[in-house]
Parts: structure tokens; C-alpha cells; sequence
């Protein structure tokens, strides 16, 4: 999958771009607030329909604007796609090969990304909704329908957990557990079984950026079963705290309270790991969601790297970029210094360099 060009107007501090990539490595340079997470945000944007940054609508939109577009040509193996992303105030508009579309669903897997950001550190160590947001975002890019799915769940949560606060009887509760019994029983199967198949990927790729010195592992709070298993054990569980929950006006079981472990050598890393196990863990789990999608679909999404160099240290920066130049694939850094960056990078890689919202193709400055 490679993103051909990248076409801009009014997006936030971009006025205008018309960006054509390299097929491999393209660096994203520049000072600090010039821009550089904003061109990647809108690429980010193309696979996604939101930003990775939480941002709504009208804040995509430079400031003296009303309206802003973004669009782009990507290619899937032999095919090429237009897709378009009309921003307003209070909404956008998304187009496919020139026609709207009307369902998230149904625009997700045309540009699959696999997204990088600082910020998502504070998901190993933090609560678990970051590390199950990190889990529901990976198996989406895989399956789109997933999304239906959540959104389901979700629906059926909030009504049920607003019976309960109402003090419902049984009766009325009964098919809104049913529902989330159903549904949330389902997630949860999705979710063992991706991780199943992404765990041989991501202990491969933890291996090669710690040099060999360690080994990791996931865990999901749940212990993997049979669907049907999984939902007898979910309504079970649901059973045994029936009194609790009417107490609370809260549910208390499902895959909205299920909890990702990240362990390294056998322990936990939010108890034990170190900020370098933190970086090279999240980085081996973003590279094994690339090589799953490479398994899936026959080729390579994209990968889009904020940041990254000032994130590792040398070592691990080294083998996280051989690990990249030792695949087929197209990559998207940021970085505020190129002479950070490993020297076939720099030989590799095509520059663009970001000033003041402009964007402009150029040469590494090497320090």
C-alpha cells in the first residue's frame, strides 16, 4: 500500500501542500510547531476519519478559514484510489473514487496505517482503557467491521447501565443483558484471536530491537475460550454480580473492563519495566501489527512514526531501523534533527522539510 501524493488547503497551520512521496522513506523535518505532526495527522486522517490526536472537526480547519480538504491517490497492489476529506465546522464529508460515503465502515481499509506517538507511552504504564484502545485500534485496521461492533456494544452498555441507575426490574433489564452477553462476548473472541496470531510477530521483532537480550509477552485479562464458552462465562459472570450492579447502577463485567498485561522477561512492565522496555514494547507491538497486515492482505500498510528518534536510544533506535530497511513497505517520520537518524535512513530516505505551515522537498541537513 503506498500513498502517492498528498494534496492540502487549509488544514490547520498547512495552507497549501502538493506533496509527491517516496515509495519507502520519507522524513518529515523541521523546528518545533512548524507543522511536521500536522502533515502526518492528515495523513493519518486518509485511513481513519479522525485524528489521532483526539481533535474534532472544526480544529482541523485553519483558524481564518471555514472549510479545509484534504485528498490523496493510494495504491493497493495494482489499484489506485481517490479519496477525499471535505472538512466544515460541524462536520466532513468523505469521498471514494468521487462518490460519498455514508458509514465509517465503509471508508476504513482503502489507506491502512500504523500509527506511533509518544503520547501513546503513557498507555504501558497507564490505565487499562489506553492499552484496550491500543488493542480495539489494531484488530480494526484488520477487520472494519469491528468497528460495528464495538459501536454496538457500546450502544447497548450505556442503555443498560442507564436501567440500572433507574433501579429497573429484571424483566426489563433481561434482554439488554442478553445483548451485551452476545456482544460483548464476541469482542472479546475477536480480540484472543488476534492476539494469538500477532503474539509470533511481536516477540520476533521485540527480540530484534533489544539487540536478543530480552523477551516480552501479552496477556489478556481474560483466559482464551471457544466463543460459546466465552459467552457462558461472561452471563455467568453478570449472574454473580447482579445484586452488586443494581447497588451501583453500574456493569461491572465485559470487554469494556478487560485489561491488556505487557511483560518483559516474565513481569509485568508497568511494575518493572524500564522507559526503554516501555519505548522498544510499544514500537514491537506497532511493527508486529505491520507484519500482520502484511500476512493478511499481501502487502505492507503504511507506517507513520512521530517523533521516533528522540524516543530510543541508540541501540534500540538501530535495531528498530534495520528491522524497517530489511522490509518492503512505506514509512512516514517526523523528527525535529536528521543527524539523529541511522545513516541509511539518510541515504534512503526522501526530505521534506516543514517551516511555518510550508512544505518543501529538499535535502538532509546532516549536523
Amino acid at each position: 500500500m503506498i500513498l502517492e501524493n498528498l494534496k492540502l488547503r487549509c488544514y490547520r497551520n498547512l495552507t497549501e501542500a502538493d506533496i509527491a512521496w517516496n515509495e519507502h522513506f520519507n522524513i518529515i523535518y523541521g523546528q518545533n510547531a512548524q507543522g511536521k505532526t500536522n502533515l502526518l495527522e492528515a495523513i493519518y486522517l486518509l485511513g481513519h476519519l479522525k485524528s489521532f490526536r483526539g481533535a474534532r472537526g472544526n480544529e482541523l480547519i485553519n483558524h481564518a478559514e471555514e472549510t479545509a480538504w484534504v485528498g490523496a491517490v493510494v495504491t493497493q497492489g495494482v489499484v489506485k484510489h481517490r479519496l477525499e476529506i471535505g472538512l466544515q465546522k460541524n462536520g466532513r464529508n468523505p469521498r471514494i473514487d468521487g462518490k460519498t460515503v455514508q458509514k465509517l465502515s465503509q471508508f476504513l481499509g482503502y489507506f491502512r496505517t500504523v500509527l506511533f506517538t509518544p503520547e501513546e507511552l503513557s498507555n504501558v504504564k497507564g490505565f487499562p482503557a489506553g492499552r484496550r484502545a491500543l488493542l480495539d485500534r489494531a484488530i480494526l485496521q484488520t477487520e472494519p467491521a469491528y468497528l460495528d461492533r464495538v459501536q454496538e456494544y457500546d450502544r447497548v452498555l450505556r442503555q443498560r447501565n442507564q436501567l440500572l441507575k433507574q433501579q429497573a426490574d429484571d424483566f426489563q433489564l433481561a434482554p439488554w443483558t442478553e445483548a451485551l452477553v452476545r456482544t460483548g462476548s464476541r469482542i472479546r473472541h475477536d480480540r484472543q484471536v488476534y492476539l494469538k496470531r500477532l503474539l509470533p510477530h511481536f516477540c520476533q521483532v521485540y527480540r530484534e530491537i533489544g539487540g536478543g537480550q530480552e523477551s516480552a509477552g501479552l496477556n489478556y485479562s481474560i483466559e482464551q475460550m471457544p466463543l460459546e464458552q466465552l459467552t457462558a462465562h461472561l452471563a455467568g459472570a453478570l449472574e454473580r454480580l447482579a445484586l452488586r450492579e443494581k447497588k451501583l447502577g453500574l456493569t461491572l463485567a465485559g470487554p469494556h473492563r478487560d485489561d491488556l498485561d505487557f511483560l518483559v522477561e516474565g513481569r509485568s512492565l508497568r511494575a518493572f519495566g524500564s522507559q526503554g522496555q516501555q519505548r522498544s514494547f510499544l514500537l514491537a507491538f506497532k511493527a508486529a501489527q505491520v507484519m500482520d497486515l502484511e500476512v493478511q492482505f499481501k502487502e505492507p500498510p503504511v507506517l507513520l512514526l512521530d517523533d521516533l528518534a528522540s524516543e530510543l536510544d541508540n541501540r534500540r533506535q538501530e535495531g528498530f531501523f534495520n528491522f524497517l530497511l530489511n522490509r518492503r513497505g512505506q514509512v512516514f517520520l517526523t523528527s525535529a534533527q536528521t543527524p539523529l537518524l541511522t545513516e541509511p535512513v539518510l541515504q534512503t530516505g526522501s526530505f521534506f522539510k516543514v517551516d511555518q505551515g510550508m512544505v518543501t522537498a529538499t535535502s538532509p541537513e546532516r549536523g
